[in-house]
């Protein structure tokens, strides 16, 4: 019978565990048991469950968490907002929430909140689970709402923690800023927080809160050379295994 093929290891210096961990490194970062997919569509109170970056939901390579709602007045508790994931794929990949809901005033009675949440890429090798794209930047980001036009809605005023703000109204319902640009520069990966905080007589139906990501380059050469080079040697440790295995066998 023909002999196993060896492998030597100045061929594949490299061990299988130190393999992987290349891998990981360079294909997609790691994972952690409670980041969960985001839901399409839902309620506001099963997103403020996922209130840190160890506990958020992820969409393509973008994470989600800290979710906050205040609802103060006869504005709606988190249980009747509806709340919808955005996302849109291009050269300029848009990712948000939109949430609904019927914030009116009642008599005397004001509806108004404060709503918001925190958004971070998940950079390789960082703790984010999901289709993890290493290169991608938050580039910019706007804000909406839909007023309802019987009635003099009140405004909106969101604010993000790298310092800018908006103030959304009737004459001025958004996207705000018109060109998204809130001062990220060249991009980062985040975290950013967004708050909206609504007040004032009127009502309105939806508010979005939007961020737009570039789209990752291609892996240059030397990269994909670098992991099909892994890939190869991990096969090659896999055959030099089998080959130890049964040169052990008792014959």
């Amino acid at each position: 019978m023909r002999a196993p093929t060896q492998v030597s290891r100045r061929a594949c210096p490299f061990p299988p565990f130190a393999l992987s961990f290349l891998l990981a490194l360079l294909l997609g970062g790691s994972a952690t048991a409670a980041t969960l997919p985001c839901p399409a569509t839902t309620t506001l109170d099963v997103l403020l469950a996922f209130n840190s970056p160890g506990n958020g939901c992820f969409s393509q390579d973008v994470l989600f968490y800290g979710f906050q709602y205040a609802p103060a007045g006869n504005a709606t508790p988190a249980s009747g907002v509806a709340a919808s994931l955005v996302f849109q794929s291009g050269d300029v990949a848009i990712h948000g929430w939109n949430f609904s809901d019927s914030w009116s005033q009642s008599g005397a009675t004001l509806a108004s909140f404060t709503l918001g949440y925190s958004i971070e890429m998940c950079p390789s090798g960082q703790p984010c689970f999901g289709n993890v794209v290493p290169g991608t930047v938050l580039t910019a980001a706007d804000a909406v709402y839909a007023p309802v036009s019987v009635f003099p809605p009140g405004q909106a005023v969101v604010d993000w923690s790298n310092g800018a703000t908006v103030t959304l109204t009737s004459g001025s319902p958004g996207p705000l800023p018109g060109n998204g640009n809130i001062g990220l520069g060249a991009g980062t990966i985040g975290p950013v927080t967004v708050t909206e905080t609504f007040s004032g007589s009127g009502a309105i139906t939806q508010t979005s809160l939007r961020f737009y990501t570039n789209t990752p380059p291609v892996p240059e050469p030397a990269t994909l050379t670098l992991v099909t080079a892994g890939l190869a040697c991990a096969a090659a440790w896999g055959r030099r295994r089998e080959a130890v295995a049964l040169r052990s066998r008792p014959r």
